[in-house]
């Protein structure tokens, strides 16, 4: 500080002016301060001279730098809006279509979901009734098939050996496997972001949060689509191993599969109609209005499944069962030629002799409508029941008849006793089975009903 002190001392000392004028003498005294603030004023005027003559000099460049300034600013700015405004609507553009496939995807597992659900329902139907049908064929137990005794039969029958060979199962072919639909949302941003930049590449859409969980969600709907793709075929190879099987039953019997399918499998359940539209002339709605591989899979295991449906109910429609109980008779005469029991000679034999005591209870083989319980000449006293769908039944040879004609009869029903009457060598039944009026093999009802049991 006295440093300072010593230095303004020097530079403005304490001076005096002598000012002489006509006679008389003035003088004035300038101290160090009065002279440090005139020159701190002076060179302020001078220093402010020189900037506003700088600023007039150079207000035009300083003018147009400023506004190139701002208006590199202000473009930054406005580039920087663009993008985010570019991004918003691409973002907004990809919520507006996932809400949209989102929407219509939940119809659509809705949709398939209530076809599953009448598919499990519809199999559970057939399985109850299928457990009906093994309940009821259980007596088959221990039914040994085709064999006759090779004694002398008590009513005259011929002898025979019949032998069946047991059904080997068919192999099942295992279903092809269903690729899954990838993930679209991801992919329409990428796409999005490549369009406009011209490459593929990752951008900050592409990694956003909400389209990463959009694309997440759409992977689950993915997995959705094929369990249930998986689920189908799970049905139609079960589906169709039971329909091979119930076909080994009804070809067992003799009959036809196709006809024994639409006569005795038809159901009337439930209404159905509509014009006839192929499968070529229509497109099925779906999501993304093509026929998807559930929609195919599905069209095929309904078609299996009513197939499957027809023969479950025709084997359930069809007598299988001997109408005496197992161990209370014993085979004597089988269907076909045989040597006449009475002449000796070559005749034809229209059903099966199940020889047994008198009394031996005579059971209904299938539920229906008694039609004949009366006399009917070499039949003897003989029952005679309608199934219904062109299946009959005859019961001859009785001793005595425990139905009238208009009673409706249930399975396994005692309707009649074991007898000798008629035509008849001896104390045994008679046993017929027809079909579209021609009478038919017994035994190989009832060889169909123990590969049922079996099974």
């Amino acid at each position: 500080m006295s440093g300072m002190m010593a230095l303004a001392n020097r530079l403005f000392p304490h001076r005096q002016f002598y000012l002489r004028s006509r006679g008389s003498v003035q003088f004035f005294e300038f101290t160090p301060a009065f002279q440090m603030t005139v020159a701190g004023a002076t060179l302020f005027v001078l220093g402010w001279v020189a900037y506003a003559s700088v600023v007039v000099i150079f207000k035009e460049q300083i003018i147009t730098a400023k506004d190139q300034r701002y208006a590199s600013m202000q473009a930054a700015y406005e580039g920087r809006i663009s993008q985010m405004q570019l991004a918003y609507d691409e973002l907004n553009g990809l919520l507006v279509l996932a809400e949209e496939r989102f929407q219509n995807a939940t119809k659509d597992l809705e949709s398939k979901h209530r076809q599953l659900t009448a598919l499990l329902m519809q199999k559970q139907a057939m399985d109850k009734q299928m457990r009906e049908v093994k309940r009821q064929v259980a007596v088959m137990e221990g039914y040994q098939g085709r064999t006759y005794a090779q004694d002398n039969s008590r009513d005259g029958a011929n002898i025979l050996m019949i032998q069946v060979a047991a059904a080997e199962p068919a192999a099942r072919q295992s279903r092809p496997s269903q690729d899954a639909t990838r993930s679209t949302i991801g992919d329409v941003a990428k796409s999005l972001v490549d369009s406009r930049n011209g490459a593929p590449g990752k951008s900050a859409l592409s990694q956003n949060y909400v389209v990463q969980r959009i694309a997440g969600l759409e992977d689950r709907l993915n997995d959705i689509k094929k369990n249930q793709l998986a689920l189908l075929g799970d049905l139609r190879e079960s589906a169709t191993g039971q329909i091979e099987r119930f076909q080994r039953v009804v070809s067992m019997t003799g009959l036809s599969v196709e006809t024994v399918a639409n006569q005795l499998g038809a159901t009337r359940r439930d209404g159905r109609g509509g014009p006839l539209l192929l499968a070529p002339e229509i497109r099925l709605s779906t999501m993304d209005g093509t026929i998807d591989d559930f929609e195919r899979q599905f069209a095929d295991i309904a078609q299996t499944f009513g197939r499957l449906d027809s023969l479950t109910t025709a084997v359930a429609r069809m007598p299988l069962v001997t109408p005496v109980s197992t161990g209370q008779f014993r085979s004597t005469s089988g269907f076909g030629y045989r040597v006449d029991p009475f002449t000796g000679r070559v005749a034809f034999h229209s059903g099966a002799d199940m020889a047994g005591e008198n009394g031996t209870p005579v059971l209904a083989t299938s539920s229906g409508r008694v039609t004949v319980a009366s006399k009917k000449g070499p039949y003897g006293l003989m029952v005679e029941i309608d199934h219904g769908r062109g299946i009959r039944t005859r019961y001859g040879h009785l001793q005595s008849a425990l139905v009238k004609v208009g009673d409706f009869v249930q399975f396994r029903q005692k309707i009649a006793t074991m007898g000798s009457s008629g035509r008849s060598t001896g104390p045994h039944l008679h046993y017929e089975i027809w079909f579209n009026d021609v009478v038919r093999d017994p035994t190989k009802f009832f060889d169909a009903g123990r590969n049922v049991f079996k099974g």
